[in-house]
């Protein structure tokens, strides 16, 4: 290890908003430490110095993935600049924690993990939900019957969006049907196996940006099971200046599983309804699991997980869904 008291020494690529969900838990972790932050906006760099302390800053890819202290890489960028700056960091030798979506399309995807190991370093994707125990409590219940199967995911939000109007970018955010949706791609996937079609009509509303901001789209799975996606980054304004009802359920032969907001999992099946509790925590903690999981595997050698696997196939459905626009149609995957 290129160490500090065999320490593993991380960059960041990117200083923007999503960083601050991890730059905490490398210096909080004993065995890791920030060797350093590298930003295009000289700003975003000297706040994060400021912050967490880093000594190294710089604007400059190239000086961050030349710094022997640096064994591994955080990418916190626009989704758009991923695969070169994956490519990169793993051509520089470095291991990497990339934010999600993976990329904009699959073929982006499969060369960032092409290049990955090719060059023999770990890759994990930034799906957050692997370590959160509402999200793992939901996926046991499913998986445990406990509303009989197939199900159906149903999930309904509509805001204002994201908070900076790159992601509202055909090319480089995408909008929520990859930003926001690749969460629920992804999740999915995880508890139901693999994607068999999608059929989408999605609109575009936003006064800024060309990426479809508002739609609906369903995914079908090989067990049977469905997720039903209506949603909108296509109100006015930007981050939570306007935000409309939403709806978040799963439906079964059985009955249903309902999202509480208290720390419990409503299960409601006839002429019963049971509460089921799971451990308290905030999005730090879910955060904090998933860098503790990086730093494990860098320390082990063993595969991430979520990994470049995950980070494909999350990447494939969104492709597919994107690729609808708004002529309706049925594409099988």
């Amino acid at each position: 290890m290129n160490d500090r008291n065999g320490r593993i020494g991380f960059g960041f690529i990117g200083c923007g908003g999503i960083h601050n969900n991890h730059a905490p838990h490398i210096v909080a972790h004993e065995d890791a430490y920030i060797a350093c932050a590298m930003d295009v906006n000289e700003d975003a760099v000297k706040a994060h110095q400021e912050k967490y302390g880093t000594e190294c800053g710089t604007t400059d890819l190239d000086h961050l993935l030349n710094h022997e202290e640096v064994e591994a890489v955080v990418v916190c960028t626009p989704t758009g600049f991923h695969p070169d700056q994956v490519v990169a960091a793993a051509e520089a030798g470095k291991h990497v924690f990339c934010e999600k979506p993976m990329a904009m399309s699959v073929a982006e995807a499969k060369r960032m993990a092409q290049a990955c190991e090719d060059n023999e370093v770990l890759l994990q994707i930034g799906f957050v939900r692997h370590f959160c125990n509402e999200w793992l409590t939901l996926r046991e219940l499913i998986q445990d019957g406990a509303i009989g199967r197939p199900v159906v995911w149903r999930s309904v939000s509509g805001g204002s969006g994201a908070p900076t109007p790159w992601f509202f970018d055909r090319e480089i955010g995408g909008g929520p049907f990859i930003d926001g949706a690749v969460h629920n791609y992804d999740f999915a996937r995880f508890t139901f196996g693999e994607a068999t079609q999608v059929c989408a009509n999605l609109r575009h509303m936003k006064d800024i940006g060309d990426a479809w901001d508002t739609g609906t789209a369903v995914v079908d799975f090989e067990s049977g099971d469905q997720l039903i996606m209506c949603w909108s980054w296509g109100l006015p304004g930007h981050g939570r200046d306007v935000r409309a009802d939403g709806a978040h359920d799963v439906l079964g032969p059985k009955g249903a599983i309902v999202f509480t907001g208290e720390d419990a999992l409503a299960v409601r099946t006839r002429g019963e309804e049971r509460l089921v509790q799971y451990e308290a925590e905030s999005g730090a903690d879910w955060f904090r699991r998933q860098m503790a999981h990086f730093i494990d595997c860098l320390q082990s050698g063993d595969s991430p997980c979520p990994g470049a696997r995950e980070g494909i196939e999350a990447t494939r459905i969104a492709e597919a869904v994107l690729s609808i626009g708004d002529n309706p149609a049925i594409v099988e995957l």
